[in-house]
């Protein structure tokens, strides 16, 4: 038999990254929740946790906490189709800052409107949001990769637009008015960190150069992008649904319209007959129809 009240307090260190901040979320001590984390290594004779920063299950710790998700999502759906009691417990889930910065606040807002369950959101890279699932650190996922996990659901939602965009200014300054393959992979550009990998397939596919970052800046921010962009002083891929009133009234031009990278969107889900999953599916799915292609 499991101990899931130990189980808890090993799912509240990972979620909070510290013992003490999982202790107040679990109205115990913080010597209550190391101590049942102890007994459960304990147990299995392996450590659940790496204790550096950030605090990471070990791939026992993950497999328990993914088993722990699982159960409590059946447990709420037994309980509401026996009882009509709606869980107030919330929904880990996991998107990329793209989808965060554009459509998704549509999407918390359609939701509160048919439940008081709260959305806890992690913001990742949408290549790595998929091993979150996997994990057990979310329920649920948005991801550019459309193979399920293991027990899970997976459904296509459509394709996220990119394009290349600048200010005037930028190709008065820094294009000499010349808007060519050359001047742009010359000129300076902007990416999200060191594992965004969106600009060199662009350029790979999309101008049919050799891809390099050496004229990129960093900036981890999805508002920060446009913001940068509008400045006048960067070019940068950016969502299209995200600076389309910019691209009408001419702050922004699109360097080569024809031109656009589609990233896929992949709705993933644990199957485990949870209506509070098939009521958020339902809201994505809706949101979804008019932002994706």
């Amino acid at each position: 038999m499991f101990d899931y009240k130990a189980l808890i307090s090993l799912q509240a260190v990972v979620k909070y990254q510290s013992f003490d901040k999982a202790a107040t979320a679990l109205h115990i001590t913080q010597s209550a929740v190391s101590q049942n984390i102890k007994r459960l290594e304990l147990e299995y004779g392996r450590p659940l946790l790496i204790r550096a920063r950030p605090v990471v299950a070990t791939p026992l710790g993950e497999k328990l906490l993914a088993h722990l998700n699982k159960v409590s999502l059946l447990e709420e759906g037994l309980q509401e189709s026996i009882q009509g009691e709606v869980s107030h417990q919330p929904l880990n889930i996991a998107t990329n800052n793209d989808v965060l910065a554009t459509w998704f606040i549509q999407v918390m807002q359609a939701f509160a409107n048919i439940s008081t369950t709260k959305l806890h959101i992690k913001a990742a890279d949408q290549l790595q949001t998929r091993s979150m699932l996997q994990s057990g650190q979310v329920v649920a996922c948005l991801s550019q990769i459309g193979t399920p996990v293991a027990g899970g659901d997976v459904i296509f939602l459509g394709n996220m637009s990119y394009e290349l965009v600048a200010t005037q200014s930028f190709i008065d300054d820094y294009l000499h008015g010349d808007v060519s393959v050359h001047s742009v992979a010359n000129s300076p550009s902007l990416v999200y960190n060191e594992n965004d990998e969106l600009w060199e397939r662009y350029q790979t596919e999309c101008l049919k150069i050799k891809a390099d970052v050496n004229n990129s800046h960093w900036y981890p921010s999805s508002h920060g992008f446009v913001e940068l962009v509008m400045g006048g002083t960067v070019c940068a891929l950016v969502p299209s649904v995200q600076v389309k009133q910019q691209l009408e009234n001419g702050q922004l031009i699109s360097l080569f319209p024809s031109d656009k990278i589609a990233l896929p969107l992949y709705w993933h889900w644990y199957k485990l007959n949870a209506p509070i999953l098939d009521r958020l599916t339902k809201v994505i799915k809706t949101v979804t129809q008019d932002v994706l292609y």
